[in-house]
């Protein structure tokens, strides 16, 4: 099993890299699909199509058909935050020879899920106050984007500076810290109808008594059983599925199949 695990992550990792050196932006120029939407909202204008959002439909399309991959695999901040917290298991580990992987608990996790909901609203209602201009300098993604551009923040962005450092300090104590907590396009994928046949399933009857080994290891404490009122935080990682010792994790509903293999 751990062979497969390895393989898996090799995969991801690689998928990740492509990503993050060639797509570096698509994080933050899907929300800015969104954000041109209110913009137009509140200057009264009618919505114009524009470049933004053909990526930002092109992402909710593929999240609603095969679910929250773009987090898992594509998006240059979930990866930069992967890389930050397996560094971290790693030092932990070599140096101060502590085993497992940590973490906050369940229910703390729960209640910063919330949070990236209020940034959302948050950020909406000042673009539609036409207060969002002035917290020109303060967004840690536009500090990250200028970063993977190669260009170098001036001193009007020290406050999203600063911000983009304390968000890499919690992604080194929490797996997916700021996809999980802070992301407002998280919040916005997260909100949407993802169809069955992308969601990750179980045959409870199949798993052994007392494990939870898919639970424990998903970054969100999810429960893997298809469509809950917490399955649109679930980013697609793989990490159940490749975690479960019997197998019995797969995407799509469980009676189609068994009806397949039938």
């Amino acid at each position: 099993m751990k062979k497969r695990q390895r393989k898996v992550r090799l995969i991801r990792a690689a998928i990740q890299l492509a990503f993050f050196i060639f797509y570096p932006a698509l994080f933050s120029t899907a929300f800015a699909g969104v954000k041109s939407i209110f913009q137009a909202i509140a200057a009264h204008q009618q919505i114009a199509w524009n470049s933004f959002l053909d990526v930002t439909g092109l992402l909710l399309l593929v999240t609603i058909l095969f679910g929250r991959h773009f987090c898992g695999y594509a998006c240059a901040f979930g990866s930069l935050g992967d890389a930050m917290y397996e560094l971290t298991v790693f030092i932990r580990q070599k140096v101060f020879h502590k085993k497992g992987r940590h973490g906050y608990p369940e229910k703390a996790v729960r209640i910063l899920q919330k949070v990236k909901y209020i940034l959302l609203a948050f950020l909406l209602l000042s673009i539609l106050t036409g207060w969002y201009a002035s917290l020109q300098g303060m967004s840690p993604w536009d500090v990250f984007s200028m970063l993977t551009a190669r260009k170098l923040p001036n001193a009007s962005y020290k406050i999203g500076i600063i911000l983009l450092v304390l968000i890499l300090i919690g992604m080194c104590t929490q797996e997916r810290f700021f996809c999980q907590f802070l992301c407002p396009m998280g919040a916005v994928f997260a909100m949407m109808p993802i169809l069955p046949s992308a969601l990750f399933n179980r045959n409870r009857e199949k798993c052994p008594s007392k494990c939870g080994l898919c639970r424990k290891r998903c970054p969100a404490h999810l429960e893997i059983d298809g469509d809950t009122p917490l399955s649109g935080e679930c980013i697609c990682c793989h990490a159940c599925q490749v975690t479960c010792p019997r197998k019995n994790i797969q995407i799509g509903p469980v009676k189609e199949r068994e009806m397949v293999k039938e």
